[in-house]
């Protein structure tokens, strides 16, 4: 009985299976398909088949439209090319919704697509499940493992009750840039990077393209002086104890504290651009409405040519002449004026190749680009290697560029031709326009006799309508060919400026002196390895990846040069369905690393089963944990409510955008108060509080500004005096 009633199970399936299919000649297939399996199911069972009624076999319900194939359960599944996809993209913060469009955009629509949105949706919420609560643990292996099979990668971090605080990490690639251009530093933090609220402190440089690069990372639990000092002791552990130069930060205290206290021979620097912006939140009143005010002071601190003591002096008379010898905020800064003030800077080498934190915040957004707040550390981990890839391909790119191609010549000279095959592509059109302005806009008013072979030249830096606006001493060494420039541009830049190459060219020297060709401009300062393949993180070195992307691109090889046959197309595609075919008959049921599980497994490159002893950090606070309770000044108040649409009020007959009719008199008295404390605190130096700022209001009809501490004009003129010209000189 058994027996019987197994194959009558297995003969039923069979039939079901048949009259699923869509076709007209159901029972010549039933028939077959009886006959063929006869050995298989008994004679017993044939005949009890034949015995029913197609009729009866007939489905209780429609049959799918072929049109419809791709909603059934069946087509559904993706693949692991379709998971590998969403994954792949999920690293270029590309979510499930997208990434389902593109791959109907990638494969002719939305039927050729194996799975709906859904099951897009769903992977994403597998793989976020598989990392779970093992989501340090992972992170820590990895970084560990790299130290292992990857030449010069260091790590360490700090696990404090299970759960981890801190880490640093940083491979060859990012050592070598910085033996190159570790001379100038800049680090800041940034947040929303992970879903546990640490803290990401990239370290960034300039490289010799003029380009940021990244010489290293770290996670913080929180921005207290331990937590940076443990970072920059780490940060100078993995690099051997190499200090930089000059070490750039924003105003942070605890960053303060940490570099004094770590870096024994660096200078620190603070922001320059961080302290400017502070102004119009900082002069309270009517002061501020001057926007000569500004200018003038934005013209005496950006200025790179004068000396502490000019600066010094020009400043007193400024503050006197303002009346704003009594702002506490104002003589703060001008306390700690050798921290921030460019001319303070002007004999430190390469002082100029960064002089705000404008780099770190460029390197942070191109980091966030990639990663969001949602990420896990496995996730941000993976898409900060998306990130520095993308970097370091630039970095190759250029590097291509500068030893192929061949730049254009403006002067054709000697000197020219020789810098050309010195420096980067980058580098040369910055030396090229020194050279091109030494000759055009440059000229010798005097010199003085040759002394020990020492010969001085007064330059004169004349602007585009040739008048005479500057004046440079020049003292030329005729043994060495060594030249001293009074304006410092060498020490500053690392490369000559136009005076010193006026001098050479009045003095026939054709090519740029040894002592005068520093590496870290040069084309070839970084070695071969930082741009080989073992290097590159989005590269799959492993020998499957490497025969599917084979196999994938010798497909798509022969179908684009087919591309328009359509007899040979077809024959191909014969060919390679023979070929599925064999595939399939030798391996007919799906193969167990098929398996979500497995899958996930194989992109994250982690086991499925680990032991946990590292958890991921909880309840950290910091200053960008989306609190909403952040200060915010008249200047951003401005932005903000420059944005606002503005419209007629009814009553004053004015176009704004803080006020209508029914408040239009409440709105008036309060600007009036705010007007009339401002001409106190100027007369008596009382403070006015930021929350009496209002917005500026403009009447369209007669052109009267209302200006108050946080007006859109305000911020505007900080902008402007903000922008630096593309000359320098010509200020």
């Amino acid at each position: 009985m058994a027996s019987s009633s197994s194959s009558t199970n297995n003969g039923a399936i069979i039939v079901d299976a048949l009259i699923g299919s869509n076709d007209d000649d159901g029972h010549e297939r039933i028939d077959e398909s009886i006959e063929a399996n006869n050995s298989s199911y008994g004679s017993h069972n044939v005949r009890s088949l034949r015995l029913y009624d197609v009729d009866q076999l007939a489905h209780n319900h429609g049959l799918v439209n072929k049109d419809n194939l791709d909603f059934t359960r069946k087509r559904r599944k993706l693949s692991y090319d379709d998971q590998r996809f969403i994954q792949k993209l999920s690293l270029n913060k590309i979510g499930p919704n997208v990434a389902h469009k593109i791959r109907a955009s990638l494969k002719g629509g939305h039927h050729n697509v194996q799975g709906t949105v859904v099951e897009f949706k769903n992977f994403t919420r597998d793989l976020r499940s598989f990392i779970g609560k093992k989501d340090a643990q992972m992170v820590v292996d990895t970084l560990k493992a790299r130290m292992i099979n990857l030449p010069n990668f260091f790590f360490e971090c700090v696990v404090v009750g299970g759960e981890l605080r801190s880490l640093f990490w940083a491979d060859d690639v990012s050592k070598c840039n910085y033996e190159a251009f570790g001379d100038v530093l800049g680090f800041d933090a940034t947040y929303h990077t992970n879903q546990y609220n640490m803290i990401f402190v990239p370290f960034t440089g300039v490289d010799h393209h003029k380009k940021c690069v990244t010489f290293g990372a770290g996670l913080l639990y929180d921005e207290t002086i331990g937590s940076y000092t443990w970072l920059l002791t780490t940060f100078l552990k993995a690099y051997n104890n190499k200090e930089p130069m000059l070490v750039l930060t924003d105003q942070d205290a605890a960053m303060k504290h940490a570099v004094s206290g770590v870096f024994n021979k660096s200078i620190h620097r603070l922001c320059m651009w961080h302290i400017v912006r502070k102004i119009p939140a900082k002069i309270a009143g009517d002061v501020l409405e001057n926007i000569d005010l500004r200018a003038a002071i934005h013209k005496l601190v950006w200025n790179l040519f004068i000396t502490p003591e000019e600066f010094e002096e020009r400043w007193n008379l400024l503050m006197e002449g303002l009346h704003l010898k009594k702002n506490n905020w104002l003589n703060e800064m001008y306390k700690i004026r050798d921290q921030w003030v460019p001319c303070y800077f002007r004999d430190v080498h390469m002082c100029c190749v960064m002089k705000t934190t404008s780099r770190c915040e460029s390197s942070n957004s191109l980091f966030k680009t990639n990663s969001s707040g949602t990420n896990t550390l496995v996730q941000f981990l993976m898409c900060f290697d998306t990130t520095i890839d993308g970097q370091r391909y630039t970095q190759r790119r250029l590097e291509f560029e500068s030893n192929t191609i061949a730049p254009s010549m403006a002067k054709n000279v000697p000197l020219e031709r020789h810098a050309s095959e010195l420096y980067t592509h980058t580098l040369f059109l910055e030396v090229q326009k020194e050279i091109y302005r030494g000759m055009t806009f440059c000229y010798i008013a005097s010199k003085t006799p040759e002394l020990d072979g020492v010969k001085i030249y007064t330059i004169v830096h004349t602007n585009r309508q040739y008048k005479d606006i500057n004046e440079f001493e020049v003292s030329f060494d005729t043994c060495d060919r060594s030249v001293s420039c009074s304006c410092m541009g060498y020490t500053r830049l690392g490369y000559l400026c136009r005076h010193a190459f006026c001098v050479y060219r009045y003095n026939q020297v054709d090519e740029i002196p040894v002592q005068y060709q520093p590496g870290r401009w040069k084309r070839d300062i970084l070695p071969s390895r930082v741009f080989s393949m073992s290097n590159r993180y989005s590269a799959d070195t492993d020998a499957e990846s490497v025969i599917r992307n084979e196999i994938f691109d010798l497909v798509i090889e022969c179908t684009d040069c087919l591309r328009r046959n359509i007899g040979k197309l077809s024959e191909l595609s014969g060919e390679i369905k023979e070929i599925r075919n064999r595939v399939f008959h030798e391996f007919p049921t799906k193969p167990a690393c098929n398996k979500t599980s497995a899958v996930i497994s194989d992109l994250l490159k982690q086991p499925e089963d680990m032991e946990v002893s590292i958890n991921p950090p909880q309840g950290i606070r910091n200053k960008g944990c989306g609190t909403n309770h952040r200060l915010i000044g008249p200047g951003e108040k401005a932005v903000v409510n420059s944005a606002k649409t503005t419209r007629l009020c009814g009553k004053c007959k004015k176009y704004v955008s803080d006020h209508d009719s029914r408040n239009c008199e409440k709105v008036l008295a309060a600007k009036e108060a705010t007007a009339a404390a401002a001409k106190a605190a100027k007369a008596g130096n009382v403070a006015v509080p930021e929350d009496s700022c209002h917005v500026g209001v403009v009447d369209l009809s007669n052109g009267d500004i209302y200006v108050g501490p946080s007006s859109r004009i305000c911020t505007r003129a900080t902008r402007r005096s903000t922008i630096r010209s593309s000359d320098p000189l010509e200020e």
